[in-house]
């Protein structure tokens, strides 16, 4: 597990690669300003190229506002090594409210057709997809 911190020493981001499961879980919290949404993605391609994992549950319940400020870095320069380093599905949880959600919604129209990604509004539905995936003979 992995935890990032803004410069007054709150979390923002924790990632866990769940082996169980078959994916990387980021956790996102509070106000996300775009180095902090670039360093955190960063930190998620770190562990996406040790763990060779192919799903990502992006869990953004607990973020504050919008991030569309981040939307063409993560586009034109996470996304191509994220799919480089293996990801193949990818589960979003919109934040509560119609900042963050317009986000997710913004982020997905750039990038759904690179690989599957899919928005919910709950981290349950999310995991279900995900396990779903991961029981799809390979």
């Amino acid at each position: 597990m992995q935890q990032f911190t803004n410069s007054f020493g709150k979390v923002f981001l924790t990632v866990h690669h769940d082996a169980h499961h078959q994916w990387i879980y980021n956790e996102w919290r509070g106000l996300l300003s775009t180095d902090a949404v670039m360093q955190g993605c960063v930190g998620v391609l770190e562990v996406l190229r040790q763990t060779k994992c192919p799903h990502m549950l992006n869990d953004n319940r607990a973020v504050v506002g919008s991030w569309n400020q981040a939307n063409d870095w993560i586009a034109q320069e996470w996304m191509p090594q994220a799919l480089a380093a293996g990801l193949t599905r990818f589960a979003h949880v919109v934040a509560p409210g119609i900042f963050g959600q317009a986000s997710a919604e913004e982020m997905h129209q750039r990038v759904g057709n690179l690989f599957e990604m899919r928005l919910f509004e709950d981290l349950q539905h999310a995991r279900q997809w995900l396990q779903e995936a991961a029981a799809l003979p390979g």
